[in-house]
């Protein structure tokens, strides 16, 4: 099979999604005194930036390693 750039495009994105909700409630911290009005599991600080930074390096980590298994198999075989 073939892997073209549209394809891996959209791997790639979904890869990326995946490991961004997985990432997302890790380390939240909760505001003990909410505002009235406010969500009470609304995170103080959610830290988006750094997070998807790390989400990013570990979906290419993933990518590189999902491309390299199928350009393997796609010249081997099963």
């Amino acid at each position: 099979m073939q892997i073209t750039l549209i394809s891996s495009i959209v791997v790639f994105f979904m890869m990326w999604w995946v490991v961004f909700f997985m990432i997302l409630p890790i380390d939240i911290a909760r505001d003990p005194n909410p505002v009235k009005g406010c969500d009470a599991g609304a995170p103080l600080t959610p830290n988006i930036r750094i997070k998807m930074l790390i989400v990013t390096s570990i979906t290419t980590v993933l990518f590189s390693v999902y491309l390299g298994l199928m350009l393997w198999f796609g010249r081997h075989g099963f």
